[in-house]
């Protein structure tokens, strides 16, 4: 004779004992990590329906990648188009800055605030110069994250930057460029220095463009007198050694990313974060700086620390509670960083577009 067939709610008070005694037994086990068969064993280890459910999720997973996909290319696109439909006005922005071109006494007065119309009369000033000397000097120093990587020594450097521009590029999503254009110079031979960042299937990628420094004029190294002992008590002789410096141009150098002296260990994981400050550099200035270079001149713009995404040892946090004056460094600019979201989604500066529409003029 057959066994009774059970009831439907048998069977499901049945599966759900199974889960339950599944779930409290199978805890996520930490071997996952070194197991690369571990999937594969997982799924065989659970019930049968439990099994069937997780399947269907992932049929419907794989249909959210492809919609995902899709939209990532289409939205590659859409920028890549409008990367040059902001050119000419970008180029307009170059030309004002650079003093190619001076604005004409019609375009002072559309710059001016909608409640100075008809009050305020164009008057000439003294010779100031061409252009907005500095601005991009100032530009970056106006956000915590460039400001921290910016010595003394790299100023009169900076001051020579008369244009940054950056769009997307050839590869995975959320592939960028950042060209930094420079003026003839006497620091060094390049007048386009660019950091690109490759998203690939193991990860992103960052190239730089080596900067070719003139003589005596390399600002991410210092030089130091160094006096060696002598042999047998006799006066030792004074060397001149060349030592790295912190540096906002490191970041053209390999292992260099945080603006930080270039003397490392042989170490991947300093090497990864050096390459993750990049990545973050490189997506703040795409998604806020560039495009809105003008409110950060300005000061405006907020200054950019809700950009940064900033991992704490437990060793920091220990040295917070035992010290109440850490308050005080709260203004102090972190000095590493973690690479944030760029895109559509990317913090970006999030504040500024929902109160200044007009500055949203992307970059090419």
């Amino acid at each position: 004779m057959p066994p009774k067939r059970k009831s439907a709610q048998h069977q499901r008070d049945d599966d759900d004992d199974m889960s339950s005694q599944w779930v409290e037994g199978n805890s996520t086990p930490f071997q996952k990590y070194f197991n690369t068969k571990y999937s594969s064993e997982f799924m065989g280890s659970l019930p049968e329906r439990i099994r069937q459910r997780a399947q269907v999720l992932l049929y419907y997973h794989e249909k959210c990648e492809k919609i995902r996909k899709d939209f990532e290319e289409k939205e590659t696109a859409l920028r890549r188009k409008y990367d040059e439909i902001y050119a000419p006005l970008l180029d307009k922005r170059k030309e004002i800055i650079t003093g190619a071109h001076l604005p004409t006494d019609e375009e002072v007065k559309k710059g001016l605030p909608s409640e100075h119309e008809g009050k305020v009369s164009v008057t000439t000033d003294a010779d100031v110069g061409k252009g907005l000397p500095g601005f991009w000097l100032r530009v970056l120093k106006h956000h915590v994250l460039s400001a921290s990587m910016i010595r003394d020594h790299d100023e009169p450097v900076l001051m020579h930057l008369i244009d940054v521009r950056s769009g997307v590029v050839d590869g995975g999503y959320g592939s960028i460029a950042v060209a930094f254009v420079f003026e003839p110079n006497p620091f060094f031979q390049e007048e386009t220095l660019i950091l690109k960042l490759v998203q690939g299937d193991d990860g992103a990628t960052v190239t730089r463009t080596p900067i070719t420094w003139k003589p005596g004029k390399d600002v991410t190294v210092r030089t130091e007198k160094v006096k060696k002992s002598g042999k047998r008590g006799q006066g030792g002789k004074v060397k001149t050694i060349t030592v790295p410096q912190p540096s906002f141009f490191n970041t053209f150098k390999e292992n260099g990313g945080s603006g930080a002296a270039t003397a490392h260990d042989d170490d991947d994981e300093d090497d990864e974060d050096e390459d993750e400050w990049t990545e973050q550099l490189l997506q703040v200035l795409h998604t806020s700086i560039i495009p809105s270079a003008v409110h950060h001149y300005t000061g405006e713009a907020p200054d950019g620390a809700s950009d940064i995404d900033t991992d704490y040892d437990d060793d920091d946090d220990d040295d917070d509670d035992d010290d109440d004056d850490d308050d005080d460094d709260d203004d102090i600019p972190p000095q590493r960083g973690r690479r944030q979201q760029g895109g559509a989604f990317g913090r970006g500066s999030g504040k500024q577009s929902q109160q200044q529409p007009q500055q949203q003029c992307k970059h090419q």
